[in-house]
């Protein structure tokens, strides 16, 4: 390569398809000044040989596949100005040399499998302006050496096994734009010399063990544009002067413990994108003023109280409406009918109390509908429209007061569980989902896109009639829950069509009849519930049906056939069917906590494809689907810099 070109002084060849090793004869063009093979498949251990290239200012091997440790001879570049050996496989500990290079501005080893401390070498570079180690192994505390890089714009080091506190040091580094710490085990408080950096934009603090109050300070930050401090044990109250950052767009402190009311100050944010103050002790009421807002708002998991003021629907572009698990009362505001763009409403387990709110039915970009755990009553009134609730594609009606017969044209109208999932234009939600089966709840995380997942859960109810046919024509549903309700007659054949159903549960109604032969077309359903009701006759065989074990069948004393003990005698094969009643006709539950991770309202994010995260406790039926249907569409998409740790 060199013979040919004596005097080459950048390679750049990042974004192909190149595989294999790195050629050891690149290391004899003694010239080169900058490398770039980024985003390549580029494998094997990185020689020992690079050391001979003493000209080199740029080095760029990011996203390859790259192993082994770090090789001592890259301490010999000292002209190196950028060095990004980021998203490798490279392992061992950062080692001293790396002090050696007192050139760098730029130093990124993210994502790899990197041990051991920072090292105290890395104070000597005093001309680095972004130090980026997120996504390693790296332990002990952060030392107060990094207070010697009094250039440094950039310090991301999330997502690793950090520990001790967050060295008060850190406050002199008054050049500092993004201090991303988030994803480690720091304890002790938030130091007041934070407060020091007056020029910083995001301040990522999230996922440790830090406690204390929320230092009052930090309304000196005036630049602050996003501020996580979520998933900690941080106590007291928001402080008022967050009021002073009027440039903030994101605000995460969820999952803490703070206390007392939400702050009137909040509301000269006139920037705000993003709130989500849920999973703390806040109560009181919603101030007035946050309807005007342009926000997506999360309050879950808190104790507020009173009804829901109609000044939130003053917030004519919001896309996600999260105030479940409070002491809401009430009615849901009928003005909330101007949210135009509102996609999720989720207002499950507070003290509502309401009719059903048909007239959400008219939000045309309405995908997400959780009433779940109120006191909402009286019957679901037939749509008005044909367009009613026509993208609506989760409905969690369970545990409230509803009675009637299910309405044939409310189903009917759901047309986006009637079509199949096109891949465009999508929006990224992460959802927190509790599920109980079979008496045990479980909780886990799904990051995903919206259209993919799919449910209807009616249970705990006092419906009643029979389960009309149209439910048979949602094709696209994954999960159906009609458990803990008195519904009569029998399963529709219909449901033989419900193609993509994976979970089925009717238990504890007044069901009978035979169990229909068209299930056995089910070929994705993984639960199937039919407990504790009047079915009788032969168990269908085949496909699915021969998973399924007795338990799937218990209390129904007249079925026969396999998995039961009790054998089939030719009476019980003849027996006819009851005529259906006529009418428009808990195992499994669902509490969906939808958060939107875009941070804008009316905000269409640009990804195609999602990352799935699960957290304890996963129901395999719901892993498998979801592997299946996105397994040629997931990729890793890193929120805020950070991925899951391995481990």
């Amino acid at each position: 390569m060199c013979d040919g070109l004596p005097r080459l002084q950048g390679l750049y060849l990042g974004m192909n398809k190149f595989s294999g090793k790195i050629p050891t004869e690149l290391f004899q063009c003694q010239e080169l000044q900058n490398i770039s093979l980024a985003y390549n498949s580029l494998e094997g251990i990185l020689p020992k040989e690079i050391g001979n290239l003493t000209m080199l200012r740029v080095l760029n091997l990011d996203s390859n596949l790259i192993q082994g440790p770090i090789p001592k001879q890259i301490g010999d570049l000292l002209n190196l100005e950028l060095l990004s050996l980021r998203n490798n496989s490279l392992t061992g500990p950062i080692l001293p040399f790396i002090g050696n290079l007192t050139s760098l501005r730029m130093l990124d080893l993210s994502d790899n499998y990197l041990i051991g401390l920072i090292p105290s070498e890395i104070g000597g570079l005093l001309n680095l302006k972004a130090l980026i180690l997120f996504g390693n192994r790296l332990t002990r505390p952060i030392l107060p050496s990094i207070c010697n890089l009094t250039q440094l714009m950039s310090l991301y080091l999330s997502d690793n096994n950090l520990t001790g506190l967050i060295p008060s040091e850190i406050g002199c580094l008054l050049n500092l734009k993004a201090l991303i710490l988030g994803g480690n085990s720091l304890t002790g408080p938030i130091l007041p010399s934070i407060a020091n950096l007056t020029q910083l934009m995001t301040l990522d603090l999230s996922n440790n063990k830090l406690t204390g109050y929320i230092p009052v300070g930090l309304g000196n930050l005036r630049d602050l544009q996003s501020l996580d401090l979520s998933n900690n044990s941080l106590t007291g109250q928001i402080p008022t002067t967050i009021g002073s950052l009027t440039n903030l767009r994101v605000i995460d402190v969820s999952y803490n413990m703070l206390v007392k009311n939400i702050p009137s100050e909040l509301c000269r944010l006139g920037s705000l994108l993003f709130l989500d103050l849920s999973r703390n002790k806040l109560a009181g009421g919603i101030p007035a003023c946050m309807g005007d807002l342009v926000s997506l708002i999360r309050l879950a998991s808190n104790s507020f109280s009173n009804s829901i003021p109609s000044s939130l629907t003053r917030l004519k572009h919001i896309q996600q409406l999260d105030l479940s698990a409070n002491r809401f009362s009430g009615a849901i505001p009928v003005s909330l009918v101007n949210c135009t763009e509102l996609v999720v409403l989720n207002v499950a387990d507070n003290e509502l109390n309401d009719t059903f709110p048909h007239w959400l039915g008219t939000l045309p970009n309405l995908r997400v509908l959780v009433l779940r755990s109120n006191r909402f009553h009286g019957c679901i009134q037939e749509s008005v429209t044909k367009s009613s609730f026509s993208k609506l594609q989760i409905l969690d009606l369970s545990r409230n007061d509803f009675t009637g017969l299910l309405p044939t044209k409310f189903f009917r109208n759901l047309k986006a569980l009637k079509e199949a999932v096109e891949y465009r234009k999508y929006e990224y939600y992460r959802y927190s989902v509790s599920i109980t089966i079979k008496g045990l709840e479980r909780e886990f995380t799904i990051a995903v896109l919206v259209p993919i997942f799919s449910s209807i859960d009616l249970s705990v109810n006092g419906f009643h009639g029979g389960i009309p046919e149209t439910i048979g024509e949602l094709r696209v549903l994954l999960a159906l829950n009609l458990s803990h309700n008195t519904l009569t007659g029998p399963i529709p054949p219909s449901f033989g069509n419900l193609a993509a159903l994976e979970s089925l549960d009717l238990s504890f109604n007044k069901l009978s009849g035979r169990i229909p032969s068209e299930l056995t077309n089910l070929t994705f359903l993984e639960v199937l519930v039919f407990q504790y009701n009047n079915f009788f006759g032969p168990i269908p065989r085949g496909k699915q049906f021969e998973t399924f074990e007795n338990d799937s069948y218990r209390g129904n004393s007249g079925l026969c056939g396999f998995p039961l003990s009790k054998e089939c005698d030719h009476e019980e094969r003849q027996r006819p069917e009851p005529a259906q009643d006529e009418g428009n006709g808990n195992g499994i539950a669902f509490v969906w906590e939808v958060v939107m991770t875009g941070y804008g309202c009316g905000l269409v994010l640009g990804i195609s494809m999602s990352y799935i995260v699960f957290t304890t406790g996963r129901p395999w039926w719901l892993v498998r689907m979801i592997e299946r249907d996105l397994r040629e569409k997931i990729t890793s998409w890193i929120p805020k810099n950070r991925r899951k740790k391995r481990n």
